[in-house]
This record gives C-alpha cells, structure tokens and sequence, in this order.
C-alpha cells in the first residue's frame, strides 16, 4: 500500500476512536458534586469529603438552570448524598428556589441539618420534611415564605431548632408544629404576623425559647401561649402591642426572660404579669407608658432584678408600686434603668434616692440614679439659674486641676436637669407624692458637713423614710456637689479630708462636654496620694543611704 493510503487509514482509525470516546463522555451521567465545568446536572453542588475515607459530609446546592420542575427526574441524583450530614440549597447561580426540594430530600435521610436560603417560596406544606427523620435543625430564612401550612412541621423527634427569620409570614395557624417532642427554640424574627392564634404552639411542651420580634403583632391573650410551660425567653420586641392584657403570659410559668422593647405598650392590666414567678429579666423600654399606677402590677414578680423602663413618658412611679420588688434591687446584680422619661422634679423622685442608700454595692444603679432627669418648674428653673450664676462669680480658675473635671451643657438636655443636682432646691418633706413643694435657697457651701451616710428600710418602711433621708443627703452633699454647668468627677484631695470650701478653687473650665454621667465619676482616686507619699519616703530613703 502506498504511503498515502496507510496516512489516509490512521487518520480515518484516529477520527472514528475520537467520535466513539465522545459519544461515551456524553452518555456517561455526571457526579452531583462534578466541578462546574465538567457537571451536565440541572442540579449541582458544592461538596465537602471527609479527610479519612472521602465520603461527602456536606453539600451546599443551586439549580443550574430554571424551570426545574419539583417532580423533575433530576432530584433522584441525590441518591448519591443519601449519608451526608449537612445539606444546604442557596441561589449561589442567581436562580430561586420556589418549593421544598421533598424528592430530594427523599434520598437524603442522613441529613442532621438543613438550611433553605434566598429562594422564593410562598408556603411550607405539610409534611414537607418528612423524610428527615434524624433532622436537629431546619433553617428556612429569608424565602418570603407568606403560609405554613397544618403539620408543616410534623413527627421530627430529634428537631432541636426551627428557623424562619426574615419571610413574609402573616400568621401562626394551629397544628403547624405537631410532635416535636424535642423542639426548644424557634427564630420569627422580622416577619409580619400579626396574629397568633389561640393554642397555636400548645404541643410545643419542651420549647425553651421563642422569638417574634420585628413583626406587626397586635393583640395577645391568655391562650396566646397556652402549653409553652417550659419557656424560659420570650422576646415579643419591635411588635405593635398597645396594651399587654390580664393572664397573658400566665401559662409561661417557667419564663426568664421578657422583652416588650418598642412596642407601642400604653397600659398594663393589673395582672398582665402574673405567673412569672420565675421571671428575672423584664424589658418595657421604648414605649408610650405614661403612668404605672396600679400596686398589683409587679405583685408575684419575686425573682425580678432586671427591670427597664427607659424611654417611656412616665409622670411617676410611685414607691407603692415598686414596693412588692424593691428589695430585689439590693444586690449588684440587679438593674433598674428609668432614664428618658417625663418625671417632673419634685420630692417624689426622693425614694430613688433612698434605693441607693440600701443596696450592698451601688455602683450601676447609683449611675442610673445619678442619671435621673427631671423636668423642672419655672419658679425651680430660675432658682436653678440664679444658684448656678453665683457658683460661676464664686469659682476659681486652676488649670492644672482641669484633667480632673468633666463637665456638661444643660442644652443638650432638652429643657430637663439632673435630679440629684437640684434637689438641695426643694424643701421636700415626708410625703413622697408631694408635688408642690417649697423652693428653698440653696445652702452656703461652707456651712455643709461631712459625715458618711446611714442605711434606712426601703420596703415596708420606705415612705415615711425621706425626712431622715433628707438630712443624711445634705450632710453627704459636701462629699459629691454637682452642677447642671458644671461636673466635678472628682477632686485631688482624699474623700475623708475633703474641705468643702474648697471645692470652687479644684474647679476648671470645660475640656469635653457631656450630657451624660460617667462612670469615672465613682473611681476612687485617694489611692494617688497615697503613692505620691510612698515615693517621698523611698526617695529619702535612697538619698539617706548615698549619703552614708
């Protein structure tokens, strides 16, 4: 055969092997886990192997292309996931999911945790996770799921956490959760539900935790929370509540944890609270609460200690209605936060006052005291004025003791002044619920003693307890003197020498301006003579030995 015709025969035997191995390559089915490019699956994913035996551990998932439809042949590929522990679908190409992959999920019955993310699905089925038997977690944020649907979360024994943060959800049905023995913590963050029908969690007997803050929420009742015996927090914040109602939260007989933050909250039933015997951690703050006037209201709460109150409208809070719980605010764990609210200054604020004075180791709730702002009188705002104008003809300029001092602008308090600073201007007497009371001048600074201050009975023996209070405060002033104008945090010269008198010559003029106490005020700074006279001492000390 001529050399032409065996070039022709190995290039036709070469082009024939070429077609056949391509023909193969294309028939052959592609890995779920294949890379990208060589992955012909509508379905693909990222895997993860285990580094011993190169099993897949986890996978996390996209569609490929769109249009897959839920019955799609393509779903029976994850056949080959059927032992992974981890399984996550995302749109990671840009293309959402809209339903739960369930034919998927039929292969995968190892999987221990799973997570839906970014799809598009409007409901949750029933059933939709049946075959997840071992499941312990199920995350399905940010889906705008609008419905769930009865038993969408159904016979799952090991489920520890359902997760729906961030979907359209408008409310809770009955029998959506049904044997869950083992659930304890469900997340409907940032939704918008605004209602929870009655008994809706009632199989829930192990739930521990149960958030549904950022919603549109309404209205609760007593059958609300029926059966969630065992919750310990329950965070209802960012709602739309305006009245929290008798019994609500009666059923939560094992409840830590309460945050009503920013709501629209205007009144309290005398017993919205009861049954929380348990309860430590109670948050009103950042409502539209304008009084709190009703005794019972905290009646029960035996654990509390953690109470806020901060940025409501409150007028007045009465030492009758604090009296169940006073004492729990002895200890330093506890915390009492009444800031930015609309007390008027006049004696009723005095029994703070008095809380301070009995509780063990004051230092956060003597900050929150200090930090009391009151609206003044005009009669008591010009008092104030005048007070503080002959302070200012008074004092003394002493730039080396201005790194000491920390003052504040009464303008950045919106026509409110700190009650501690005022308060020698008020002739209060006995009564705590005197609400006109006689504007004194302020006492000369040399005539104010020094002594330590007494500890008298707060709970019982609370009112009636402000007269004595009264002197023991005038005597302490000598020890602390602030002024709207100006903050001293603390003076050069040790607390048990302090000389009244010359207080006016430690202040300086202001370096920052604050409107806000701070902590820095309560250090003690005694300690610094101490080590300036420890010094003097070694010095004399080195210089007697050279000089031997």
């Amino acid at each position: 055969m001529a050399p032409w015709g065996v070039l022709t025969l190995i290039c036709v035997a070469f082009i024939f092997v070429e077609a056949r191995r391509f023909h193969q390559k294309r028939d052959t089915k592609s890995h779920l886990c294949d890379p990208v490019y060589n992955n012909t699956n509508k379905i693909q994913c990222y895997c993860v192997r285990g580094a011993l035996n190169n099993e897949i551990r986890s996978a996390d998932c996209s569609l490929a292309v769109d249009g897959v439809a839920p019955d799609d042949p393509n779903w029976k590929v994850f056949e080959e996931l059927k032992d992974i522990g981890k399984l996550d679908f995302t749109n990671s190409r840009g293309i959402n999911l809209k339903y739960i992959p369930h034919h998927a999920l039929e292969h995968t019955k190892a999987v221990l945790k799973l997570t839906v993310k970014y799809g598009n699905i409007d409901v949750i089925e029933p059933f939709a996770f049946a075959n997840l038997t071992l499941v312990r977690e199920i995350t399905l944020a940010d889906n705008q799921i609008k419905t769930l649907k009865a038993n969408a979360f159904c016979h799952h024994r090991d489920l520890v956490t359902i997760g729906l943060d961030t979907n359209a959800i408008v409310e809770i049905n009955r029998d959506v959760f049904i044997d869950l023995p083992s659930l304890e913590k469900i997340y409907l963050t940032n939704n918008k539900i605004t209602t929870i029908h009655d008994r809706a969690f009632v199989h829930l007997v192990n739930l521990r935790e149960l958030e549904i803050d950022r919603n549109n929420l309404f209205s609760l009742n007593s059958e609300t929370f029926s059966g969630l015996k065992k919750l310990e927090k329950l965070d209802l914040s960012g709602n739309s509540l305006e009245v929290i109602g008798d019994n609500t939260f009666l059923p939560l007989q094992n409840l830590r944890i309460l945050n009503l933050e920013g709501n629209k909250i205007q009144m309290l039933d005398e017993k919205a609270f009861k049954g929380l015997s348990k309860l430590k951690s109670l948050s009103l703050s950042h409502n539209v609460i304008k009084d709190i006037d009703n005794v019972k209201i905290f009646e029960g709460l035996k654990s509390l200690v953690i109470l806020n109150l901060k940025g409501n409208q409150l007028k007045t809070l009465k030492p009758e209605v604090m009296d169940p719980i006073v004492k729990n605010f002895y200890t330093n764990a506890s915390n009492l936060d009444i800031e930015d609210n609309n007390f008027p200054c006049d004696c009723r604020l005095d029994w703070f006052l008095t809380l301070i004075n009995k509780t063990d180791t004051p230092s956060q709730l003597k900050l929150t005291i200090d930090n009391l702002k009151c609206i003044p009188s005009p009669e008591l705002k010009e008092k104030w004025t005048k007070a503080t104008e002959v302070d200012k003809v008074e004092e003394t300029q002493d730039i080396e003791a201005a790194a000491d001092y920390e003052y504040y602008d009464d303008t950045q308090l919106n026509g409110k002044l700190f009650y501690t600073d005022l308060r020698f201007l008020l002739n209060c007497s006995d009564k705590f619920d005197e609400t006109s009371p006689n504007i004194a001048s302020p006492k000369p600074k040399s005539t104010m003693e020094k002594t330590g201050t007494t500890h008298k009975a707060v709970n019982s023996d609370l009112i009636g307890s402000t007269t004595e209070f009264n002197k023991v405060q005038e005597i302490t002033e000598a020890k602390k003197i602030f002024t709207t104008t100006k903050l001293v945090t603390v003076s050069e010269n040790p607390i048990g020498n302090l000389n009244v008198e010359e207080m006016a010559s430690d202040e300086g003029k202001p370096d920052t301006i604050k409107a806000h106490r701070s902590v820095q005020e309560m250090r003690d700074v005694s300690a610094s003579g101490a080590f300036r006279n420890v010094a003097s001492i070694i010095m004399l000390i080195i210089t007697f030995i050279m000089y031997l």
